[in-house]
Parts: C-alpha cells; sequence; structure tokens
C-alpha cells in the first residue's frame, strides 16, 4: 500500500512528485479488471422459452380500468412478456364475511354445484386477450383453490388446519372436470389457446388457513399426485391438448421433494418441472432432477419489495445460468405494495393512475433483449447472463452489478466473429432507466466497460456468428 510517510514535502518538486503518485494510485486502482469469458461453445439452455408475469391479482382489478390498455402495452408490448399465467379462480363461499384483499376476489365459474357463470372474470380475462393479442405465445392456467363447496372449510381460503387438505376426496374428480371445462369453454368464448394447467399453487405451504387474505390450499403429494392423474383424462375428455405442470411450490426444496415423490405413472403425466423461487434452497438438486427426467425446468413465479431490482437482477440471472431455467416469470406486474410491482397502482377499482418502478427498467434490461428462442451460453463470471438469438444473429450479455462499488469489466468473446466490431450498450441505475450509453470497441475479440454501482448492463453484439 502507498503511504505518503515518508515523503519529504519541502518543496514544488515534492508536491508534484506527490501528485503524480496519488494519481497513479487512482489511475492503478480504477484499472482493476474482472475478466469475464464468454464460451460459445457451452450452451447451458438450448432454447430459452421467454418471461412472463401472473395475471392474478393485478388484471382483476386493472383489467375494468379506462386505461387498461396503457398497462396491457407497458407489460406486452414495452418489456415484451410473452408467457401469461391466468388464474381460474374458486370464488368465495357467499354466506361467508369476504377475508380476501379487494384486488385478489376473483370469482369463480361453478358458484354452486349444476351452475355456470360464463360472464365471471371479465377483468383478468380481458388482460389475458389483450396480453395474447400484443404477442404472448404461451398461457399458463392455474388454481389457487377449487370453488368453496369442494372444500372441507367451505372456504377458499384454506382449511382450519393450514398443513390439511382442503380439496375434498369426493370432490377430486369434480375438480378436475371444472378446470377442464373452464378451459374448454374459454378457448370457444375468449378465442384463447392455453398451452399448460396445473390444479395447484404452493401446495406444500401450511399458510393456507381460513380467512386467510386470497385463495389458496394445501395439497399433500398424495393429493398432487390424484390430481395430475384426474387432470390428464378430464383434459382428454374435453378436447384439451395442454400439458400438466407441477409442483408451483414456494420455494425449491418443496417442488423438488414433491416431484422426486411423484410415482411413475404421474410423472408421466407431467410435462414441465415448474417452481417459485421465493426462496433458492435446491437450485442444483432442481436442475439435476430436470436433467435426469428430460423435463423443462421453469420459475413460474418470484417477487420480492426491493426498490431497485437489483434483488430481482440476481435472481434472475442464478436462476437461468445456475438452475438452467428455461422460462422466467414475475409475480405481480402492477402491485400497490411499495416496491413488489413493476408499476405501482392503489389497485382500488378507483384510482387507475400509475407509476413505473425501477424494476421496470430492470425487467426491461433482460426481456426486451433476451428473446424467446434464444441460447443461454456460459459466462465465467457469477454476475453475467449470455444469450445467442440465432434469428437476429446477436450475442445479448446483461451484466448485473449489485455491489456498493463500480468496476471494470473485460468480457472476452471465444469462437465470437462479430462482424461490427463494436458493442451497443444500455444500462439501468441509480441515474439511468435503460438507457443508450456510448457504443463500445471490439478489439481482439474483447471489450471492456465500466460498471457503476448498483447497476444493470446490457451489451449487444450484432452481426455475430459462433465458431462452433
Amino acid at each position: 500500500m502507498f503511504s505518503t510517510s515518508h515523503l519529504i514535502l519541502g518543496g514544488r518538486t515534492s508536491i508534484f512528485v506527490l501528485v503524480a503518485l496519488l494519481v497513479l494510485f487512482r489511475v492503478d486502482t480504477w484499472a482493476t479488471t474482472n475478466v469475464t469469458v464468454i464460451d460459445a461453445g457451452k450452451i447451458l439452455v438450448p432454447h430459452f422459452d421467454g418471461w412472463g408475469v401472473s395475471l392474478c391479482w393485478w388484471a382483476n382489478v386493472v383489467g375494468g380500468y379506462t386505461n387498461r390498455e396503457e398497462y396491457a402495452d407497458l407489460a406486452f408490448k414495452q418489456l415484451k412478456l410473452n408467457i401469461v399465467r391466468y388464474n381460474i379462480g374458486g370464488g368465495e363461499n357467499p354466506a361467508r364475511s369476504n377475508t380476501m384483499e379487494f384486488r385478489a376476489r376473483l370469482p369463480g365459474f361453478q358458484p354452486e354445484p349444476g351452475k355456470w357463470d360464463w360472464t365471471a372474470d371479465a377483468n383478468q380475462r380481458w388482460m389475458l386477450r389483450a396480453a395474447v393479442a400484443r404477442g404472448a405465445n404461451h398461457v399458463v392456467a392455474f388454481a389457487n383453490s377449487p370453488p368453496y363447496w369442494m372444500t372441507h372449510s367451505s372456504s377458499v381460503t384454506g382449511a382450519k388446519r393450514g398443513g390439511d387438505d382442503n380439496l375434498r376426496p369426493e370432490f377430486e374428480a369434480p375438480f378436475a372436470d371444472y378446470m377442464a371445462i373452464v378451459i374448454s369453454n374459454l378457448t370457444v368464448f375468449d378465442q384463447v389457446k392455453f398451452d399448460t394447467v396445473t390444479p395447484m399453487n404452493e401446495p406444500a405451504a401450511k399458510w393456507w388457513e381460513l380467512g386467510h387474505r386470497q385463495e389458496g390450499t394445501h395439497m399433500s403429494v398424495a393429493q398432487q399426485q390424484r390430481m395430475i392423474n384426474l387432470l390428464r383424462p378430464a383434459l382428454g375428455r374435453h378436447g384439451i391438448r395442454a400439458s400438466i405442470v407441477a409442483s408451483e411450490d414456494n420455494d425449491e426444496r418443496s417442488t423438488y421433494e414433491a416431484v422426486s415423490a411423484y410415482d411413475t405413472a404421474t410423472l408421466s403425466n407431467v410435462s414441465h418441472i415448474v417452481t417459485h423461487t421465493y426462496t433458492a434452497n435446491a437450485s442444483a438438486e432442481l436442475r439435476q432432477l430436470a436433467e435426469r427426467t428430460g423435463k423443462p425446468l421453469w420459475v413460474s413465479e418470484y417477487g420480492d419489495g426491493d426498490r431497485s431490482g437489483l434483488m430481482m437482477a440476481r435472481r434472475i440471472r442464478n436462476d437461468i445460468a445456475e438452475k438452467r431455467a428455461q422460462a422466467w416469470i414475475y409475480w405481480q406486474f402492477a402491485d400497490n405494495a411499495g416496491a413488489w410491482g413493476m408499476v405501482w397502482n392503489r389497485l382500488d377499482g378507483r384510482d387507475a393512475s400509475y407509476r413505473l418502478t425501477r424494476k421496470f427498467h430492470v425487467m426491461a434490461q433482460f426481456s426486451r433483449f433476451i428473446r424467446p428462442g434464444s441460447q443461454i451460453l456460459q459466462a465465467s463470471d457469477e454476475d453475467s447472463l449470455v444469450a445467442y438469438d440465432r434469428a437476429q444473429r446477436q450475442l445479448i450479455i446483461v451484466t448485473v452489478n449489485d455491489q456498493r462499488d463500480a468496476r471494470t469489466a473485460t468480457f472476452q468473446l471465444n469462437d465470437v466473429k462479430a462482424s461490427a466490431g463494436v458493442v451497443a450498450a444500455y444500462r439501468t441505475s441509480q441515474q439511468d432507466d435503460v438507457a443508450s450509453q456510448e457504443p463500445l470497441a471490439i478489439a481482439d475479440g474483447k471489450f471492456t466497460s465500466r460498471l457503476p454501482a448498483r447497476s444493470v448492463t446490457t451489451f449487444v453484439v450484432s452481426d455475430v456468428a459462433l465458431d462452433r
């Protein structure tokens, strides 16, 4: 370490020496560079399916606003989200005092046995159609709870004890039919093709208790298997070709333990292993399970209240680069709780105004540039997500610097032929919102960039061919 204590400051020459050494020390510190090797020969995900968002609960409110087109444009045009999760509501018992949040009060399609209401859920259905009209090409159907009259507690909020199954065994087959009939009819009424479906949502959780603030139901692994095996023929009877995904648990460990316990027959009825990553506690195990079974691994839900968006950026990078997730879906696009949403709105059904959060711009750093069909490539660092878009002939690198200090990074492009010789850069930081940066030159197969503290930077290399 340099110290000034040994300098004799006796005149102008000594002062010049001191200043020169200080400048040298500062330049040397800034020159510390991390080198990230992008290896075009190592493919982590052969086909990335894309980005998405759940419609519940925000679309249940926003779909009724006069400016709902603006919300739809923000999500499905500006962010280019192409996957949408549609929540088939159960519908609460009208004889109960409704304890659920206003936004979470999703109506069901069968308010009582033998009676159907196909005008139900108008707001969420509008947003579903709007998403598809704007390019969403994968529709997921899921249920938080069966209709109240199929449950032990006579409520969609959960059982009297959160660890108990709330779906009554004699209604397992009727619930499978309920799901299939709703999907079949909405396919006709709304002209929406459903690609995947699941009859469960965070089934291992024990917080789905009577009087909860939203719909939810615990499902033991045994009941999960019965529902999967009942739903498969129910879909077939109603002409639905959608596949079934599972287990949609809150954390990786719970998903791993549930799917690992499925018997061979159940597993054969599951097309995708799907998890939420509110807690990332079994990434390697889930990746290995997906590899062993030959099933795609998706992250279908994540959310947090971090205003910077950097927690989300880190989760995206890790879920895809480390767990090899083939799709990544956020929870609430619009939210009234702090910074949980990419758009903030009161969700009270009256005030339609909104503002973009930093999360919106951080999400754009990924979703606007890494498009469905891209290959995810290996990077040697723990901060970068790399994709190759063969159709556009682009190499995309999204780098997260969630530290409090800026740093310099050099990217070495192995087996990458870039005809243009320049790199476009876009950044979201404390000062920028997907702001275009000065182009960077590629020299000797490398380029270098300064990464500000607490920033996400996307680099786009065009006219690329991979030498494999």
